[in-house]
């Protein structure tokens, strides 16, 4: 077995389906996290993961049966509405979808973590700076812990702002006009169960205007809702919106932005849970490569950030981790040519799923949305669900 030691910075799907694929298989890795634990940040809503990506990943890892204990196959429900709430396309999954399931993002989280040794993992982490060591290895340095930490590899899976990543390139993400606010109803059905009914399973779009409304069921019976926004780069800290604010922030989007969409919709903002977290939407300058170098690596966001348009960021992050693996499963002792290999592989593959999902978000986010975003969909989900056709769809008028 290889004496080789591999650190994994950052504990999101990429760096912990790694982190889970090098524990079953016995090789010695590290893992650090910059969150104080498990449970310091709410981790989103969910995912649909597919199965040559994905899924393989988790089979690979020895977690499929876990997988599909949680996996939800029946929230493959995708709508399309405009702000009049008139459905545009609606895919309805038939009984017994299987496909692309949903999962919620903290369930795949912790799946992964059950599966990785606690002493393998080191939570509240903040790495301050990255150097070469000896003999080809690199120090990682922690702004709030007195001991450093050192690797034959070190693979950056910390996202789009990566401390790893400028060791490779200067590359850096580039705004794509969107910001969304990420909100939430707890218990949508037993506290607004007419409001429930009108959402129903799986996935709803709204768009108009250039603006939009994405809500998505969770298992835990919650609605993670996203208000979208067309705004610009630092709308966030310049337009002097008070985000503590939950009643000033609500009066904005409903007197603001939505103020003649259907009330419907109007109610899912007003019936916001009181906490939510507005987020500028970042993807990565087509055509970004490196050299490779001895020692470091990328996968996931850090490599490929993309907006959610096209619903590939988590599935391709998570192909990354099984394609470095299974390099390193092949050459153990050869960790330069294991990582030469990986990037072969992988550099360049995202560009054109990150294209799709600036183009989707383009059509999408459009003064006459959802007319081509919808048709672009109806197009897309032909491919994406195993029956070939959509089971339900609205004429594009």
């Amino acid at each position: 077995m290889s004496q080789n030691h591999i650190i994994i910075v950052g504990a999101g799907p990429s760096g912990l389906t790694l982190a889970a694929l090098l524990q079953r298989h016995g090789l010695s890795f590290t893992l650090y996290e910059r969150e104080p634990n498990i449970s310091s940040r709410f981790q989103g809503g969910s995912l649909d993961l597919h199965p040559d990506s994905g899924q393989r990943a988790l089979e690979v890892a020895g977690l499929e049966a876990s997988f599909k204990k949680h996996a939800r196959y029946h929230d493959q429900d995708y709508r399309f509405m405009d702000k009049h709430a008139k459905d545009w396309l609606f895919h309805k999954a038939p009984p017994g979808a299987e496909g692309r399931p949903e999962i919620d993002r903290s369930m795949l989280r912790k799946i992964l973590l059950e599966s990785i040794d606690p002493e393998n993992l080191k939570w509240d982490h903040h790495i301050s700076k990255i150097t070469p060591h000896s003999l080809g290895k690199f120090e990682i340095h922690f702004a709030n812990q007195a001991s450093s930490a050192v690797g034959d590899l070190v693979v950056g899976a910390d996202g789009a702002w990566s401390k790893v990543r400028p060791l490779l390139t200067s590359t850096q993400p580039e705004y794509t006009g969107l910001t969304v606010i990420d909100c939430r109803i707890s218990n949508l059905d037993q506290k607004f169960p007419q409001l429930g009914e009108f959402v129903g399973r799986g996935t709803v779009f709204s768009l108009s205007d250039g603006s939009g409304i994405f809500m998505q069921r969770n298992g835990d019976e919650s609605l993670r809702v996203y208000p979208c926004l067309k705004v610009p780069e630092k709308w966030i800290s310049e337009s002097g919106i008070d985000w503590t604010d939950h009643k000033g922030v609500k009066d904005m989007l409903l007197n603001d932005i939505y103020a003649d969409w259907d009330d419907r919709l109007k109610e899912v903002i007003r019936n916001l849970d009181p906490a939510w977290t507005p987020r500028a939407q970042w993807r990565m300058p087509l055509g970004m490569r490196y050299e490779t170098h001895p020692g470091l690596t990328l996968i996931g966001d850090s490599l490929h950030v993309m907006s959610w348009f096209a619903g590939e960021g988590a599935n391709l992050a998570m192909l990354d981790a099984l394609d470095l693996f299974l390099c390193i499963q092949a050459h153990p002792t050869d960790l330069e040519a294991a990582v030469r290999k990986y990037e072969e592989q992988v550099m360049g593959r995202a560009d054109s799923t990150n294209k799709m999902s600036q183009d989707l978000l383009e059509e999408a986010m459009a003064d006459d949305s959802p007319r081509a975003y919808a048709a672009s969909m109806a197009k897309a989900m032909d491919v994406w669900f195993a029956d070939g056709r959509l089971l339900e769809e609205v004429e594009i008028q």
